[in-house]
C-alpha cells in the first residue's frame, strides 16, 4: 500500500500519478496526469453584491471580516497618526523640553506599537478565517 508523497493520499498499485493532486510516484508507466484544476468558488453578481446582505445575515454563514479587513486596518493607521498627533500638541502645550521629547521618541513609538499590535490582531483574524475555510473544503471533499 503506498502513499502519495504531495498529499498523502492512497496511491492505486502501479500508478504513474497520484489521483489526487497529479503529483508523479516515481512508479513506470504513463506519463504523470496533469494536475486537476484547484477548486475556485464561482462568483457571480448576486455573491459580489451581497455584502450588505451577508451584513445582515443573522444566521452568521456568510463571513464579511475577509472583505473589511483592509479598511479596518487603514482606519488604524489613520487613528494611530492622529494619537501621535494629539500626544506632540499636548506635549507642546506643557512644556518645549516635553514636546521635543514626544515628537522624536515616544509618539513616533506610540504610532508604531499601535500599528504593529493591530497588524497582528487583523492577522490572527484572517488566519481564523481561512482555517474555517480550508475545514469547510477538507469536509466537503470528504463527502464526495
Amino acid at each position: 500500500m503506498a502513499f502519495c508523497a504531495q498529499c498523502g493520499s492512497q496511491l492505486s498499485p502501479g500508478a504513474a500519478a497520484c489521483s489526487a493532486c497529479g503529483a508523479a510516484t516515481g512508479a513506470p508507466g504513463a506519463a504523470a496526469a496533469p494536475a486537476p484544476a484547484r477548486y475556485v468558488p464561482p462568483v457571480n453578481a448576486q455573491e459580489a453584491a451581497s455584502f450588505f446582505n451577508s451584513l445582515f445575515d443573522l444566521s452568521f454563514t456568510k463571513l464579511i471580516t475577509p472583505n473589511i479587513i483592509k479598511v479596518l486596518f487603514v482606519i488604524t493607521i489613520v487613528l494611530a497618526g492622529l494619537g501621535a498627533l494629539g500626544l506632540i500638541a499636548g506635549a507642546f502645550m506643557s512644556s518645549a523640553t516635553y514636546g521635543i521629547i514626544m515628537l522624536l521618541i515616544i509618539a513616533p513609538l506610540f504610532f508604531l506599537f499601535e500599528v504593529v499590535y493591530t497588524r497582528v490582531i487583523l492577522e490572527l483574524l484572517i488566519v481564523i478565517h481561512r482555517g474555517g475555510d480550508h475545514l469547510a473544503e477538507i469536509a466537503k471533499q470528504g463527502r464526495r
